[in-house]
């Protein structure tokens, strides 16, 4: 029978068919503001809830900033960190250059013994490669040496406003096991603002194909995973 990786998120559980397969590499798709690293919590606090180790690389946010942000939302970080949390915060020049030769990558996470990573974000990652070539080869290298190493991990990703579906660099779908999309639409007419998240992809499971509103609130992100949303 197949592991499944509590996401940290009931609803997303749902709609995936139980949680995340064990071993997965799964791109967050999603542009500003629309609560990916806010789901990187949940998927590090559902971990470290359970024992795991997790490794949190955040190539944007300070890890105070992060911390602070999980204690709003009632997924108070701080008392893990040095235990089971090693939170990195890299420069994206320093990380890409760690990826040109992803034993060096698999080596930090190897001797950290994780069971769980995330990475917020790739896309910060990308700009900092100067060419396409070297782009595709760090981003290679990152889903080879995830994979080698049997851990589940969650890469955020940025898109743009009118594309969903794909990151800038339109790179990293093609290489990780599931793709999920959290998209703000506005109604610049009445003012009104829906969130709603699909599973573009996921690797051996039979998830729900449908998109799913979903809330940020004082618990974090709530999805209603038996709603349909209708957008007028």
């Amino acid at each position: 029978m197949m592991e499944l990786v509590d996401s940290g998120i009931d609803g997303l559980n749902i709609m995936l068919g139980g949680g995340i397969p064990a071993g997965s590499s799964v791109l967050i798709l999603g542009s500003y503001g629309a609560g990916k690293t806010t789901l990187g919590m949940h998927f590090t606090y559902a971990g470290l809830k359970r024992g795991e180790r997790v490794a949190y690389f955040s190539l944007e946010e300070r890890k105070e900033s992060i911390i602070k942000a999980s204690k709003q939302y009632g997924m108070d970080l701080e008392p893990f960190l040095e235990k089971n949390l090693i939170m990195m915060n890299p420069g994206a020049i320093e990380f890409v250059e760690m990826l040109k030769l992803k034993e060096n990558f698999k080596r930090s996470i190897e001797e950290e013994n994780v069971s769980r990573v995330v990475i917020d974000s790739i896309s910060i990652m990308m700009m900092a490669a100067d060419s396409d070539v070297l782009k595709r080869n760090i981003i290679m290298n990152l889903s080879e040496s995830l994979k080698d190493l049997n851990v589940t991990s969650l890469l955020i990703a940025e898109t743009d406003v009118g594309q969903p579906y794909t990151s800038r660099e339109k790179f990293a779908e093609f290489v990780v096991d599931g793709v999920i999309s959290m998209q703000h639409i506005y109604n610049d007419r009445n003012g009104e603002e829906s969130s709603l998240v699909r599973i573009l992809k996921m690797r051996f499971m039979n998830h729900d194909r449908k998109a799913r509103p979903y809330t940020i609130g004082d618990k974090g992100i709530q999805i209603m995973a038996k709603s349909d949303i209708f957008i007028s």
